[in-house]
């Protein structure tokens, strides 16, 4: 997987600057559709967005249910079991 691009700006915006903003979100939001780009912008050193391809939250989210699927299947070779009583007294409900 390739780094994303870092988009850094210390500059505030400018009064009336408006249709550049939307310029270069435009190109920003292009790079990630078409050119299937990773891009993060940065503000102040700050990261404040990042701007991935639809398919990589695709990857991700299959990523996020095989370890969810491993986490259970582990659960379920435990032995021995917990009541509702024990758990609601240990989450603290």
């Amino acid at each position: 997987m390739t780094q994303p691009r870092t988009l850094i700006t210390d500059a505030p915006p400018k009064v009336g600057d408006i249709t550049e903003a939307r310029a270069t979100l435009k190109e920003v939001l292009k790079k990630a559709t078409t050119d299937r780009k990773r891009l993060t912008l940065v503000y102040e050193n700050t990261l404040f967005l990042t701007v991935v391809p639809i398919g990589d939250i695709d990857v991700i989210e299959k990523l996020e249910n095989c370890i969810d699927n491993a986490n259970a299947d582990d659960a379920l070779k435990e032995e021995g079991f917990i009541s509702q009583e024990q758990l609601d007294k240990e989450l603290g409900w």
